[in-house]
C-alpha cells in the first residue's frame, strides 16, 4: 500500500515536472520557419503587380489603383518591410491554422 502511494507521488511529480518544462520554452511554430521560402516567393510573386522605386536609398513598391467614387486613379505606394506585412498579414488571415499562438487560449499563457 504504502508503495503505491510512492509510486503515484513519483508519478505526479514527474508529470508536474514535464508540465512545467514544457510552459517555460518560448512559443515557436515549426510552420513557420517552413513557411519563410513560401513568403519569399509570395512576396515576390507579389512585387510584380508594382512599380519599383528608390526613394532615398529605400525601396518603394507602387501601383495605381482605382477608387470606386471617382476616375482618377489613386497611387498606393508601400515601402518593402510594408509589403511583406501585408503579404504575411493576408496568409494569416488565409490560413488561420498556422496562425500565431495566443495566450490564454489554453496553450499555457495567462488565463490557461
Amino acid at each position: 500500500m504504502a508503495t503505491n502511494c510512492v509510486i503515484r507521488s513519483v508519478l505526479w511529480a514527474a508529470g508536474a515536472l514535464l508540465m512545467a518544462a514544457c510552459a517555460t520554452q518560448p512559443i515557436s511554430s515549426p510552420a513557420t520557419a517552413a513557411v519563410t521560402p513560401l513568403l519569399e516567393k509570395k512576396f515576390q510573386i507579389a512585387a510584380r503587380n508594382y512599380q519599383m522605386f528608390q526613394h532615398e536609398g529605400q525601396t518603394v513598391y507602387c501601383k495605381k489603383e482605382k477608387v470606386s467614387f471617382s476616375n482618377i486613379p489613386q497611387v498606393q505606394c508601400l515601402s518593402e518591410p510594408q509589403l511583406r506585412r501585408e503579404i504575411e498579414g493576408f496568409e494569416r488571415w488565409r490560413n488561420p491554422v498556422a496562425g500565431p499562438l495566443m495566450p490564454g487560449a489554453g496553450q499555457g499563457g495567462i488565463g490557461g
